[in-house]
């Protein structure tokens, strides 16, 4: 479903996720659990309306992905993989030392409180030469003026998220729009931002 345009962009809510997004977020962001589990759990979560799928398009093409989630299905989600993985315990096996990880990563914090006040970014992939023709400053302007309209769809206010410490790609995103890091270890950075 297409939600706004802009510069020539359009951002499209995404009902029935395709295998083609799913192989996107698995590849492009490996130490996201989804590139452990399969399609279709992807696909039931989605349904489930656990999580939210958006892309960001132009010419029809895939030029970002944005997957968000609420705090209290975000503790839908865990719920949901760890039930999948009770039940496929040979994805652990397979991919023990990820999981140990994981665990190790800890968790974001909030205060639940204001948890309606919160959206989960779970998944932010962006194609650089999808917007080759703009500057940095109007690239950050499309895209930050899609996440708005992300948070207002979801009537939150404050985007929280968290990524790889070497991930220098998405650090230098999110301190060039001003995410405030209020957490930290060794791996992990944990940032938010008021968006609305």
């Amino acid at each position: 479903m297409l939600i706004f345009k802009k510069d020539r962009y359009e951002l499209f809510s995404i009902d029935i996720p395709s295998k083609k997004i799913f192989k996107i977020i698995s590849n492009q962001i490996p130490n996201s659990i989804f590139s452990k589990l399969n399609f279709y759990f992807f696909k039931k979560i989605s349904n489930k309306k656990i999580i939210n799928i958006y892309c960001i398009k132009r010419n029809k093409e895939i030029s970002s992905i944005v997957t968000t989630t609420t705090v209290d299905n975000y503790s839908n989600l865990k719920k949901e993989i760890i039930t999948y993985l009770l039940f496929n315990p040979w994805i652990i096996l397979q991919n023990l030392r990820f999981f140990v990880n994981s665990i190790k990563r800890d968790s974001n914090e909030i205060n639940n409180k204001d948890k309606k006040k919160y959206l989960h970014l779970l998944h932010f992939i962006v194609f650089k030469k999808k917007f080759s023709n703009l500057t940095l400053k109007k690239k950050d302007k499309i895209i930050n003026f899609f996440l708005k309209e992300i948070v207002k769809k979801n009537d939150a206010k404050i985007f929280y998220l968290c990524y790889e410490r070497n991930n220098f790609k998405a650090h230098n995103y999110y301190k060039r729009n001003n995410y405030y890091i209020y957490k930290q270890n060794e791996k992990v950075f944990f940032i938010r931002k008021r968006i609305l």
